[in-house]
């Protein structure tokens, strides 16, 4: 537990001000044509790509359950934080460095990561709507890369989900994936009251009191199912609002932009929520509840 200095406060101070404010830049633009663009892409999006939208959403959980998709190693985060002079060996040694540093090497994760979003977009972009369907694994992906990034940035190393346990770390960055991608303010305030009590919840952050209880465990085929549905949910907002970019050609322009603030959203909002967490896990805040069994 330590103290928290006025300009580390003045950090916390700057988050609270972030989750006042409305969704991302691409989000806020397509708020007021979000239902309508739900509503049209039932329209627009030929029965074939329909009939293919399971398999991609299977095809986006795989790849997030599969660490190895999301080229990222510990050895390459430390690397970047050298750069900006943080002589830390492990990852865990991240949460003595200072917020600032850690802040800094965030933004440059954010820099390189809507680079490839960009590049990405125009290729896929020039095919239409078998672009789009090949773009948004790429593009899920992509944003869950630079979510763990930021995780491993500021010290929180992942737990691999077992067969009786779900992994604590790719639930919260599921539901930081949800609250970057929300398209509206109420949304992005759900989302972000969501990740509360996911983190309250959390087994290891419960200490069960009174009585004989045994914890039930969620089994890893649970969690499956559960980033399943997280990511439908995703999923459908994001191909509503992207259902315009399928034009072939003109499609590859507005594929790239689109993946630009996309991803650029996604930047800000972890870099925000994962900054906030090693302030407040610096403070030292309260990791048991107590619950009283009967």
């Amino acid at each position: 537990m330590a103290k928290l200095n006025s300009t580390e406060l003045k950090v916390l101070q700057d988050v609270e001000g972030w989750k006042e404010d409305g969704p991302g830049f691409l989000n806020l633009a397509t708020h007021m044509m979000t239902k309508p663009l739900v509503w049209a892409a039932d329209k627009l999006i030929p029965e074939s790509a329909s009939e293919k939208m399971g398999e991609v959403s299977d095809t986006i959980v795989a790849r997030i359950q599969d660490l190895s998709q999301w080229t990222v190693s510990e050895e390459e985060v430390l690397q970047s934080t050298k750069e900006f002079e943080i002589d830390s060996e492990t990852i865990l040694e991240l949460k003595k460095a200072s917020v600032f540093d850690l802040i800094h090497v965030s933004e440059e994760f954010g820099k390189f990561n809507t680079r490839l979003a960009i590049a990405e977009g125009f290729g896929t972009g020039l095919l239409g709507w078998p672009g789009l369907l090949a773009d948004l694994p790429a593009l899920f992906t992509l944003c869950f890369r630079l979510i763990y990034q930021n995780a491993l940035c500021f010290g929180y190393q992942l737990d691999e989900p077992t067969e009786e346990h779900e992994s604590f770390e790719i639930g919260y960055m599921l539901r930081v994936f949800k609250i970057a991608t929300s398209s509206s303010f109420d949304g992005k305030t759900k989302g972000l009251a969501e990740l509360k009590a996911f983190e309250e919840q959390h087994p290891n952050g419960v200490h069960w009191v009174g009585g004989d209880f045994t914890r039930k465990q969620i089994g890893k085929t649970a969690a499956v199912n559960l980033s399943r549905m997280l990511i439908n949910q995703i999923l459908k907002e994001t191909l509503a609002r992207k259902a315009i970019t399928s034009i072939p050609g003109v499609g590859a322009v507005l594929t790239a932009g689109f993946n630009y603030y996309y991803v650029n959203d996604v930047a800000k909002t972890a870099s925000m929520i994962y900054r906030e967490r090693f302030l407040l896990d610096k403070r030292g805040r309260k990791k048991i509840v107590n619950i009283a069994i009967d």
